[in-house]
């Protein structure tokens, strides 16, 4: 008995020295996480966090505890990330351990809407869906074969914009449309208003964002609130959910099937989904699975890629707008490439450095995601010294990163220039952090750019864009407000914008025939 009594006491004695130690580990562990606001019980530092222009206040953050910042939102930990060293030295260097997403309760659970890449865990999925991007988006080969439609519909864009000038932004965002539905669905799109494909993705898209961006639902911090009834009150948050979730299947499933059907009808045009067909079709006959990743695949390219792609655009005119030097500047660099006989071609890339600054500024000064899509550790990790939780979500915030006053003197005005003397390398070239990092950034990245490129040297080599001028001949100041979100966008503003010449004018009338042509 003796013997037995002194084995068990050892035993526990064991035991409360394991967990008294790993306590003292765990305190020992959170001693040294990186600076940060002061935390309140439950609430963390949830409830200083501002509706909108979240970016802007997490700069006030990182101003007064650094470029790497400790919160909590409710319990879960999250590190805010406000310079381009710390975010490549985490997501990129140790990538390993910083490719996973956060849990995504609402969008991914309740909405359903799990075959978005963006918002897939780091699986076989992802790497499968990732491999098709690569293929069909990213490589040299298939950005190649995109440009005579990005050529195409630069055409169509000018020409729209000769017949109706006040609604260049409408036609900017037809550019968009058309360059992705054409891609994924083979859809070709004629007008924004009256195409079904784009109010049908377009629905389904303000359906999720109507409410809660990703990751910052209450539901996500609290997900066994996803089983409440939705008739309850207090529940709308799941009543929008559902309708959400409908309107998502309906984006995924619709376009999908008209692709199947002209497939089998032999009239399909081949796209980045008859593409995934083919090549799941290679091991047999679709399974469910194939669907699943092929519909959500190709929905991933409209979501993600279409506000980006437009208000890069809407930027770029509103900065020509609002300084005229730069875009003379600009413009007299690409007519001297390009003459007056032809647009420009993406051969020309490479000859218009001043536009290439143009363009950097124009993601730096305005980035159209100011906060890169979170990421989250997928084990402990102490950096600098600081220790990183396991689960942490990490928040980039790109707004932080390009207007730093150490990187970029007067970061709030527009200045090209400010590139020409500067060894542009991975941490200065906001062009290349600006679409994400590691192996998370976003697949569309180097297809988005260049379609931003072709139309803003094809705008500067034909139009003249300027202040437009009330009745009374006065010159009405472009200085929208910007709408602080997930993608930041302009309000929506006037300006003069026509043809530059006469022989601008009939080049641009000359394509008509290529416009209205099928590709």
């Amino acid at each position: 008995m003796l013997v037995a009594f002194w084995v068990t006491t050892s035993a526990l004695g064991t035991v409360v020295c394991c967990i008294l130690y790993a306590t003292q580990l765990q305190w020992s562990k959170r001693q040294n996480l990186p600076p940060g606001p002061p935390r309140v019980p439950l609430l963390g530092n949830i409830h200083q966090l501002p509706q909108s222009y979240q970016y802007k206040f997490f700069v006030q953050w990182a101003e007064r505890y650094g470029d790497v910042v400790y919160a909590e939102f409710f319990t879960r930990s999250t590190i805010v990330v406000s310079s381009v060293k710390a975010a490549c030295d985490l997501m990129e260097k140790r990538s390993a351990k910083f490719s996973e997403r956060p849990r995504f309760v609402r969008i991914r659970e309740m909405i359903g809407w799990t075959g978005n890449i963006g918002w897939r865990p780091y699986d076989d999925t992802w790497k499968r869906q990732r491999r098709w991007f690569q293929q069909l988006l990213i490589s040299a080969s298939a950005l190649k074969s995109h440009r005579p439609l990005q050529e195409h519909e630069v055409r169509r864009l000018l020409y729209d914009v000769v017949q109706h000038p006040a609604d260049f932004i409408s036609h900017i965002k037809r550019y968009a449309a058309s360059l992705i539905l054409e891609i994924g669905y083979g859809h070709t799109v004629t007008s924004v208003e009256g195409d079904e494909f784009i109010q049908l993705v377009e629905a389904g898209i303000h359906e999720v964002f109507g409410g809660s961006g990703a990751g910052s639902a209450l539901v996500d911090f609290f997900p066994t609130l996803k089983y409440i009834p939705a008739w309850l009150p207090g529940a709308g948050f799941k009543r929008a959910a559902l309708m959400a979730k409908e309107a998502i299947a309906a984006t995924e499933d619709i376009p999908y099937k008209s692709v199947k059907d002209a497939m089998a009808a032999g009239v399909a045009k081949p796209c980045f989904t008859t593409a995934m067909i083919q090549d799941c079709l290679k091991k047999g006959a679709l399974t469910f699975e194939d669907e699943d990743d092929i519909k959500g695949t190709a929905a991933t390219l409209y979501a993600g890629g279409t506000d980006p792609i437009v208000t890069t655009i809407t930027v770029f005119v509103l900065a020509m707008v609002q300084h005229p030097d730069v875009f003379r500047k600009a413009q007299e660099e690409v007519i001297q490439v390009v003459g007056e006989e032809r647009l420009p071609e993406f051969s020309d890339r490479t000859s218009m450095p001043y536009l290439e600054n143009v363009l950097r500024e124009v993601y730096r000064w305005r980035p159209a995601v100011p906060t890169a899509a979170p990421h989250m550790s997928s084990e402990d990790d102490v950096y600098r010294g600081y220790y990183i939780p396991k689960g942490s979500m990490i928040i980039p915030n790109l707004w932080a990163m390009f207007h730093d006053p150490e990187v970029y003197q007067e970061p709030e005005t527009f200045n090209p220039e400010r590139f020409s003397g500067m060894n542009v390398d991975r941490y200065d070239d906001p062009r290349r952090i600006v679409f994400g990092f590691g192996r998370r950034a976003c697949p569309g990245r180097y297809f988005a750019d260049n379609s931003v490129w072709i139309l803003a040297a094809s705008l500067l080599a034909t139009m003249d864009v300027r202040k437009a001028r009330n009745a009374r001949g006065e010159e009405i100041a472009a200085s929208p407000k910007f709408h602080g979100g997930t993608v930041i966008r302009p309000e929506p503003f006037v300006c003069d914008i026509h043809p530059r010449s006469e022989k601008s004018r009939e080049l641009i009338l000359a394509g008509k025939d290529i416009v209205t042509a099928q590709l």
